[in-house]
């Protein structure tokens, strides 16, 4: 499978998605082996790696340096270029990069699927298939050296192992599933008892929920390892103001049920589920008003593929003459929330209004706006034609 189509099932083979959810998920780590070593190379590469710590694109913060758990001042690494009027801040300098490294530092590379593509369509899909935030940060460290000293995440993790090798010792947890208002210091930190031992080669995954401690180190050999982090919506994050320091009960710190949010049939079995955890709360407060109030803030903030830049477009008017693609190109589904676009293999969510207005261009070979049903103020519209435009959709 190349990276367009990693998703949940292919992070976890052989093992399959409803086992995980079943046995794992937030109840105890995975690790999953022998792969093969280039069982990420569609996803990432430590050829990839290198090119990215060498680029000046990589600026800071999208690139860091640690050791010993504390993170080095951005001067340390970094330097200002300047080229004519025009400064670039925070530009990497490879010479004490490569020198800090050689002495046991740790290059982070923070929120890489910002970046890079392959990450951002696997985070994407990750959001999609559960309906938590995802990202994906990338480490490497050199041979014989130690990464962040004994700490635990308040997310969950997937660690995907690039190159190389690195042992990871794990603690029992000292707290059960965390809520991220309960972060960890590693200095003041004292881990539970040792759990288990392991070393992971390329291609191994790791799975660690929430809470279980966690330190690093390397053999002979570098590593290079992504993390990708699951930032849980809980039970605590549905409450909110409602449940005051609710967060302090471990019940309520576990992850809303994934689908949570898209999955209409899973309802029922939340609402019966909140009120056993909260029985007097029943009368009270209306479930699905909630958790409705929860998806209105979450969903904006969703993980997208960003479109690629065109220059091929006119400053749409009112008296611009559009033209639709070809009807068969393209599909609308109208729901309660408005309607799905599915054009060129992409998915596009607009509010009710759109239904009617996309209807319309349907019928038209080419328009003016004016022609169109006028369910938005002009300036919306042609805020609207303007998106459509610029993902394609759109021509003149």
């Amino acid at each position: 499978m190349d990276a367009c189509g990693a998703d949940l099932a292919w992070l976890l083979h052989p093992h399959g998605v409803a086992e995980f959810l079943a046995e794992y998920w937030e109840r105890k780590p995975l690790l999953v082996r022998q792969r093969g070593a280039d069982y990420y190379h569609t996803l990432l590469t430590n050829r990839d790696l290198e090119g990215i710590i060498s680029s000046p694109d990589a600026r800071y913060p999208a690139i860091r340096l640690a050791k010993g758990g504390r993170y080095y001042p951005p001067d340390a690494y970094t330097r200002d270029v300047r080229i004519g009027f025009l400064s670039f801040h925070g530009v990497p300098d490879v010479d004490k990069i490569s020198a800090e490294y050689g002495k046991g530092a740790t290059i982070a590379l923070p929120a890489l699927h910002r970046s890079w593509e392959p990450l951002l369509r696997l985070c994407a899909t990750l959001e999609e298939q559960l309906d938590h935030s995802v990202h994906a940060n990338a480490y490497v460290t050199p041979g014989r050296a130690a990464g962040f000293p004994p700490h635990y995440d308040t997310h969950d993790i997937l660690v995907l192992q690039i190159a190389g090798l690195k042992r990871w010792h794990i603690d029992e947890p000292t707290i059960r599933l965390p809520h991220d208002s309960q972060t960890c210091d590693p200095a003041s930190y004292t881990p539970g008892p040792r759990l288990l031992d392991i070393e992971l080669h390329a291609g191994d995954l790791l799975y660690l929920p929430r809470g279980y401690a966690h330190s690093t180190t390397t053999g002979q050999s570098h590593s290079a390892h992504v993390t990708i982090g699951i930032n849980i919506y809980s039970w605590v994050d549905l409450l909110g103001i409602k449940i005051p320091a609710c967060a302090e009960r471990e019940e309520l710190r576990h992850a809303l049920p994934p689908g949570f949010a898209s999955r209409a049939e899973l309802r029922p079995a939340m609402r019966q589920q909140l009120a056993c955890l909260l029985p007097g709360l029943c009368a009270a407060v209306d479930h699905d008003q909630l958790l409705d109030e929860l998806i209105r803030r979450i969903v904006p903030g969703r993980l997208r593929i960003p479109e690629r830049f065109r220059t091929e477009a006119i400053v749409i008017s009112p008296d611009s003459l559009l033209q639709p693609p070809g009807e068969h190109s393209y599909s609308l589904t109208h729901h309660a929330g408005g309607v799905t676009l599915l054009f060129q293999g992409r998915k596009y969510v607009f509010p009710p209004p759109g239904g009617p207005i996309l209807e319309a261009m349907r019928t038209r070979p080419t328009f003016k706006l004016g022609e169109l049903p006028q369910l938005l103020p002009m300036e919306a519209l042609l805020g609207f034609a303007r998106y459509l435009q610029g993902i394609g959709f759109l021509g003149h």
